[in-house]
């Protein structure tokens, strides 16, 4: 019984590796996360090490022979997804080697990308007008686009009643049925 105790923590890391959108190599190869700020202002300690990173695209622009992606950053869930872009503390400057179709990468979608760093706005000489960091991406997923639930309304509940009036034979017009609790 106490080797199950002790092995408790296997599956939880088992369902973590399993719900991660990256590839396994990656999720080990990546550095532990690190808090935004921190990652800017120290990027030249980590300079070409494998970082997890997510958020909102904003502009995709192509070249002949590489895509470089604007992105508003948001922190990541345990699944690697983005959580909201109010949370965001600047910008990821990524550079795909290959051609990102602009309509598919469309502005607002929600990506996770990983590679090697390759600076910051507190390391590099080209300044912008936002803190960014800035990545060489070997992995990207976008996320597929969430679609609201519709409001049907003529939907009817009948544990709430008709919702419109009827003829009640025992006293009139009614709104409502009376409720038999």
């Amino acid at each position: 019984m106490q080797s199950f105790a002790r092995m408790g923590w296997v599956p939880a890391l088992l369902m973590l590796v399993a719900c991660s959108v990256m590839s396994q190599a990656v999720e080990e190869e990546a550095l532990p996360e690190i808090p935004f700020p921190e990652l800017i202002a120290h990027a030249d300690k980590h300079l070409n090490q494998t970082v997890i990173l997510g958020g909102y695209v904003l502009e995709v622009a192509n070249a002949p022979d590489h895509s470089r992606m604007v992105v508003v950053q948001a922190p990541l869930g345990i699944d690697r997804k983005p959580y909201s872009k109010d949370q965001s503390q600047g910008r990821l400057i990524l550079e795909y080697p290959g051609f990102l179709d602009p309509e598919v990468y469309a502005k607002d979608r929600k990506i996770t990308a990983a590679g090697p760093l390759l600076g910051s706005s507190a390391t590099d000489a080209r300044p912008e007008p936002f803190p960014y960091v800035r990545l060489r991406v070997t992995e990207i997923h976008l996320w597929p686009e969430e679609k609201p639930i519709p409001y049907d309304p003529y939907y009817w509940d009948p544990w709430w009643g008709a919702p419109y009036p009827y003829y009640y034979p025992y006293g009139g017009w009614r709104h409502y049925p009376p409720h038999r609790w």
